[in-house]
């Protein structure tokens, strides 16, 4: 996976779009002597210039899945050449083999030492399937025979009948072809695997797309399948489907980090009261450094303010000081060392439990303020509990389900929901356009919203866009995706 310090990309090149264009697109800025990319790059062009083919072309070659169509969606796509520089210095480079669709040979390079080459050939259902291992010399090797080949004068005087049956045994011996091809490993997607990419992408038909996302729904439609004639109407509800999957797998995102914070604060409790009871036993209450009545009071709403926070979100009960506090003031000075030694394991184990959910806490704070910040202008507001999940409440306490939010609300919690799911699931975030469906005071805010959800994670965004809104406030951001007829020198 790629390291917290860097993000993946930091340049890509694109030789022979459309047959006779070249592109060169810089993700890295100015810094050009570390190659380092940035966390955000906004690439602005005429139309037609290639900004939506750059993006779909990054989220393809970049996605290890083998059932989504990556592949295939490579080789139709007119093009000699795409060249991906990622930041840890490797290249990835695909070229078609005979023109500008079809066939394609993938190749990865470290240095001066290629790690990868993977071949990949079209069949007769439109599918592309990796074949190997790959011949040491030129790619036209791919062309040298087809799968099938049938007698021309059999053809000429076949009948009817006898015709559809060799194209059956045809289909049959290309079928028994692409499974034996399909069970050879591929070795491009075992890298892009060990890389750990699997880009998130934000079409133009406003549907987030990615390899996890596609097998969830996938999955979705599969368990539905059987109840066709009840129907779940989310299924097909476009947007409003998509926020609700994004809702839910948010929901259980957060589930599995409280799960974790939980066990990892018990450990640490546990670990507390081990030290204090050793402390106690061998140095006795009388021999404990001494405690003013002060600081055991100051530590106490310290770590009662704490579990405020932790409290409105439903990851653990809020303490209660005050019945503590009423205990502190009337104990006596001389016995203030044994109520240190009560007290501590109580409070530190309290803190080990905040520590170890601190993250979740951020996160969720994070993610609330976010969406209010967009959302408060109507009234609504977003809130999040353990026990009821991410809700919109409207302004006078009625919980409102997706279908109840207007398209921009749906649009921005989607894709809101959809990058804090990608702090846990992908190095790349691809967003085509997003200011289609909002409005301007939106616009503005919605790069640094992203970049504020994504603090601290390794996730790049690569943003086409056409908004001077959008491009307000992050000029060292621009990308420039200007073609030109020959490559330049």
């Amino acid at each position: 996976m790629v390291s917290d310090e860097s993000a993946l990309v930091s340049a890509v090149e694109i030789h022979g779009l459309f047959g006779n264009k070249y592109l060169h697109v810089d993700l890295a800025g100015e810094d050009t002597r570390k190659r380092v990319g940035r966390r955000l790059s906004l690439l602005y062009g005429n139309n037609g210039s290639g900004k939506t083919t750059v993006l779909k072309l990054l989220w393809h070659a970049l996605s290890p899945s083998g059932r989504v169509g990556h592949r295939t969606e490579i080789a139709k796509t007119p093009f000699e050449r795409f060249t991906i520089h990622l930041c840890s210095g490797d290249v990835i480079s695909i070229e078609k083999a005979n023109g500008l669709v079809g066939d394609f040979r993938a190749t990865v390079t470290s240095g001066e030492r290629r790690i990868v080459d993977q071949l990949y050939s079209e069949v007769g259902d439109g599918r592309v399937i990796p074949v190997g291992p790959p011949p040491p010399l030129s790619s036209q090797l791919l062309h040298q025979k087809p799968l099938f080949d049938l007698d021309e004068p059999l053809i000429r005087s076949a009948t009817e009948a006898s015709w559809r049956e060799a194209i059956q045994a045809a289909e049959i011996t290309m079928r028994r072809s692409v499974r034996e091809t399909e069970r050879r490993p591929d070795s491009f997607v075992r890298y892009l695997e060990k890389l750990g990419t699997g880009p998130y992408m934000l079409a133009d038909d406003r549907r987030i797309y990615g390899d996890s996302i596609e097998q969830i729904s996938q999955r979705r439609h599969r368990r539905h399948a059987e109840f066709e004639e009840n129907p779940d109407p989310q299924i097909s509800g476009g947007v409003t489907a998509e926020l609700t999957i994004a809702l839910k797998r948010t929901h259980d995102m957060i589930q599995r980090m409280v799960i974790a914070g939980n066990v990892s604060g018990s450990r640490g409790s546990n670990t507390v009261y081990l030290g204090i009871l050793e402390r106690v036993s061998q140095s006795g209450f009388a021999d404990a450094e001494p405690v003013t009545r002060k600081d055991l009071i100051n530590k106490l709403k310290e770590i009662a303010d704490r579990t405020r926070e932790c409290s409105t979100y439903g990851l653990m009960p809020r303490l209660k000081e005050d019945s503590f506090l009423d205990v502190l003031q009337e104990t006596p000075g001389e016995q203030l060392r044994v109520a240190d030694a009560v007290l501590q394991p109580f409070l530190e184990a309290q803190e080990a439990r905040l520590d170890a959910l601190s993250s979740v806490v951020k996160l969720l704070s994070t993610l609330t303020r976010e969406v209010n910040q967009f959302f408060g202008s109507s009234g609504k507001k977003a809130t999040y509990t353990t026990q009821g999940g991410f809700r919109v409440v409207s302004d006078d306490g009625q919980v409102l389900q997706p279908e109840s939010l207007s398209s921009g609300e749906r649009q921005i919690l989607l894709l809101l929901l959809n990058t804090v799911l990608a702090r846990q699931s992908t190095p790349l975030f691809l967003i085509d356009e997003p200011e289609l469906s909002l409005n301007v005071k939106w616009q503005r805010q919605l790069m640094g919203a992203l970049l504020s959800l994504t603090e601290g994670a390794s996730v790049q965004f690569v943003v086409a866009t056409h908004s001077i809104e959008v491009i307000t406030g992050h000029r060292d951001s621009l990308a420039k995706v200007v073609p030109r007829e020959v490559e330049e020198d």
